[in-house]
């Protein structure tokens, strides 16, 4: 795959990552002159209904959301035997890499990452859009901080939807809400509940509820509290803990009912105000208990359990959305629950273990700051990781000769065989500054601290530096400090400037969809050529030169005559609405002439089959018939029998008067092959 040009567009250039389903490549738009992450299903996977389905469904879900902390998809597509997914492409790092490495995080970013997924969510759910599936691993963090989030395949549009599909629970366990563990209906509190986990790991680098096997879990979502943050990790403020304990409640009416208003409360944190927290929490958030204690706290909660009720939120839900529910729980969700694990056994078992896979084969980092060097070694081994003694460290908190620093730090979880370094203690002293230059920041700080150093940093608008990364540092690497000192670093961020790209050869409308997606004005100029009618010859600026965002670009349009003739796009079989699919035909001067075919094997509005097919040369201002899918209509219908009886003999032939029979039967329509359709509609 790799150096190959697929679907005659895409050269792809490197691998990016594997999935459950999915192969994602780095790849160079040949068409636009961009770069994008190329999303191709497996082939094992393009022949199963149900993958596909999932696979379309993250193309259109995603598709209609266009905001700045959700991954744009360009192009989705039929290729090669398998259907791809063309989307932007983001130089960062998955939250799930980044908790694993640095966890916990700092209460500051913990809010920045949290705030930025929340306007995510508050613009789908807005659009009737549920995620289904928050988790770390669905959240791209970019060098500068930008949050995006990523991975529909399970979204579905509606307020209220349910989470079965064929008999099995989706979504990945460790982040499922109580209603998804029931196969519940599932609303926008239960994308907030799935962030909540999300921020209780960030904040305590462990997940609120684990255990051996994914049904196990799931049930735990149910059945239990979460032991508080603040037990595990002392330096989580109070009214942090209080908004991460309320997006776990277990009812959707004891969390935050929208986005918007658990946005707020994290606003209030910020400010160092108190947030709009029930009671219960607050009191519990101002507990630090003993491991022991948390251990106990959780095993009271699983005994007795008890349901908090929020007040009503007043901005943006309906009032139907306020029902209290029933005071007791009714029996027959659960009953439910247990005939389907007796009845599929092993199968949802597998269903969990596969998209949750990679959490299973992690092991936990132990902790070994304080230990001697032996007792270190034998407890890092005994935990299926390598150990290494990066030397010595001055420390004013870890006496000489034991561990004063570890990395990764303890909690984190990685696969086995993996290294653990450590730094060994040489008492007070001073420490040599090590070189974090060219790092990002949240790196950059993670090392520094380690060295038991303070860091505060300071930004500078730099065009010459990825930003986010840091450029300068104060004191310098390899200057001797006392142990405690200041770091100041110098962190890049992103210019304004926007490079002008390569528009020559390009066509007139693919040149000005481009600069305007780019937020540049075109400004058009015909001149005289031998090269095709219709393409750029010339531009100004130049191609990489950097401008002002809003900033004219002047490109050349050869006048020759324009081709007569032009290539078919496909637009039947990719999920388009016929409104995208008319628009689509339209950018190559084509009209669409819709035919309805009825038929239960698609869904109402799909765009089964096209003709002229994709790739076929055309003349310009021809029509391409779309045939589209609608729902089957059940008549009711007469049949005449007419039966005539015939006697003969030797001499003498008989007939008897006909004998008519009349029945009344219902029959559906069958469906009539993709070529004849009652109703035609031209655009």
């Amino acid at each position: 795959m790799i150096g190959r040009v697929f679907d005659d567009r895409y050269e792809v250039v490197r691998k990016l990552g594997s999935g459950g389903m999915a192969d994602v490549f780095l790849a160079n738009d040949c068409l636009l002159g961009r770069q994008v992450a190329l999303k191709i299903l497996s082939t094992r996977f393009a022949g199963d209904e149900q993958f596909v389905e999932r696979f379309r469904r993250e193309a259109s879900s995603a598709a209609s959301l266009n905001h700045p902390n959700i991954v744009q998809i360009y192009d989705r597509g039929e290729a090669e035997g398998t259907y791809y997914i063309a989307m932007e492409y983001l130089e960062g790092r998955s939250l799930k890499e980044i908790i694993l490495r640095y966890a916990p995080l700092s209460p500051d970013l913990v809010i920045s990452v949290a705030t930025q997924i929340l306007e995510a969510l508050r613009f789908a759910h807005r659009r009737d859009i549920i995620h289904r599936d928050i988790k770390p691993q669905n959240i791209i963090v970019e060098s500068d901080g930008r949050v995006h989030v990523t991975d529909f395949g399970i979204a579905r549009a509606g307020k209220v939807s349910t989470m079965t599909e064929a008999g099995s629970i989706l979504g990945t366990a460790h982040y499922l809400s109580p209603e998804q563990a029931q196969g519940q209906p599932v609303e926008a509190a239960s994308d907030l509940y799935a962030l909540g986990v999300v921020m209780y790991e960030m904040v305590t680098g462990k997940l609120p509820f684990d255990g051996d096997n994914p049904v196990g879990i799931a049930m735990k979502h149910v059945h239990e509290q979460p032991v508080p943050p603040r037990s595990i990790n002392p330096d989580v403020p109070e009214n942090l803990e209080a908004v991460i304990l309320r997006a776990l409640g277990k009812h959707p009416t004891e969390r935050y009912l929208t986005a918007q208003a658990m946005l707020d409360d994290l606003q209030r944190v910020q400010d160092g105000l108190p947030v709009a927290a029930p009671a219960a929490y607050a009191e519990e958030a101002t507990q630090v208990m003993t491991p022991a204690a948390a251990a106990a706290a959780a095993a009271a909660n699983q005994a007795t359990q008890i349901r908090r009720r929020v007040p009503d939120e007043e901005d943006s839900l309906p009032q139907a959305y306020y029902e209290e529910p029933p005071r007791r729980q009714s029996v027959w969700p659960w009953i439910l629950v247990i005939v389907l694990i007796l009845a599929l056994g092993g199968a949802a078992y597998a269903i969990f273990s596969s998209w949750d896979r990679a959490a299973d084969e992690l092991f936990e980092v132990p902790g070994v700051v304080g230990l001697s060097v032996d007792q270190a070694k034998q407890k890092i081994e005994a935990a299926k990781f390598k150990f290494e003694n990066e030397g010595d460290q001055a420390s004013s908190d870890v006496p000489e000769g034991a561990v004063a620093r570890q990395d990764p730090a303890e909690g984190v979880r990685l696969a086995e065989g993996e290294t653990v370094r450590v730094w060994i203690s040489t008492g007070e002293g001073q420490v040599d500054v090590p070189n974090v230059v060219g790092k990002d920041q949240i790196e950059a700080t993670q090392i520094l601290a380690g060295y038991g150093l303070d860091v505060k940093d300071k930004q500078e608008t730099s065009e010459d530096h990825e930003p986010g990364t840091v450029i300068r540092q104060n004191p310098p690497a390899g200057e001797s400090v006392d142990a405690g000192a200041t770091v100041i670093i110098t962190v890049a961020i992103a210019s304004d400037m926007v490079a002008v790209p390569r528009l020559i050869e390009k066509t007139e409308e693919i040149a000005i969809a481009l600069l305007e997606s780019m937020n540049l004005v075109p400004k058009v100029e015909p001149v005289e050529s031998t090269l095709t009618g219709g393409t750029v010859v010339d531009q100004s600026p130049a191609e990489g030169e950097k401008v002002e965002p809003g900033s004219t670009v002047t490109i050349y349009i050869s006048n020759a005559p324009a081709p007569t003739t032009v290539v078919v796009p496909a637009v039947a079989g990719l999920g388009y609405s016929i409104s995208q699919a008319t628009a689509r035909l339209a950018q190559y001067e084509l009209r669409a002439r819709i035919k309805y075919y009825e038929t239960p094997d698609y869904d109402p509005g799909w765009i089964i089959q096209q003709d002229p097919a994709a790739g076929e040369v055309v003349e310009r201002g021809s029509s391409v018939e779309l045939l589209v899918a609608e729902e089957p209509t059940t008549t009711t219908t007469t049949s005449t029998t007419t039966t005539t009886t015939t006697t003969t003999t030797s001499t003498t032939t008989t007939t008897q008067p006909p004998t008519t029979v009349t029945t009344a039967t219902t029959t559906t329509t069958a469906p009539p092959e993709p070529t004849t359709s009652p109703s035609v509609t031209e655009y």
